[in-house]
């Protein structure tokens, strides 16, 4: 091969540009499976490129510089934990949100367990779930109730 056909090969190949989910799948599939099942449980209001960032951070603690380097501050929306509300959510969303907190008794993200101080942190705009009325609340610090005490 001579040197110009090296050369129009390698341009070829970086016009070929490889998903960044692909590459991501590829370097750490334990990730991007945590990813999937995380947006799938949560709903969505979850971004993936959040997502993602939140197996990272719940992996490790020492992701924070990364995570902070992919994040993209939105202006007008301070980074942290959002929740949203029980009363504006559709019926059948909210008959699925019931059904995943009678048999994990926790919300996706408090299951993740990342504090919120540290999703603050990176700079992340994370919607959590409101929970229904009727019940104690098991999530992020934004929602913490005290269990209702029995009284024998």
């Amino acid at each position: 091969m001579s040197g110009d056909e090296e050369g129009a090969e390698r341009s070829r190949s970086r016009e070929r540009a490889v998903p960044l989910t692909t590459v991501r799948w590829l370097l750490a599939p334990r990730w991007q499976r945590r990813t999937r099942r995380l947006r799938v449980a949560h709903g969505p209001t979850l971004p993936y490129e959040v997502a993602w960032c939140l197996v990272a951070l719940a992996d490790d603690v020492a992701n924070l510089p990364y995570v902070r380097r992919r994040t993209h501050p939105v202006p007008s929306v301070p980074p942290g934990v959002m929740v949203d509300v029980w009363a504006q959510l559709d019926l059948a969303e909210q008959r699925r949100r019931r059904a995943w907190l009678e048999r994990h008794s926790r919300t996706p993200l408090h299951l993740l367990g990342v504090p919120e101080e540290l999703i603050e942190l990176a700079g992340l705009h994370v919607t959590e779930w409101a929970l229904p009325p009727d019940m104690p609340s098991l999530s992020l610090v934004v929602q913490q109730r005290p269990w209702p005490r029995r009284t024998d």
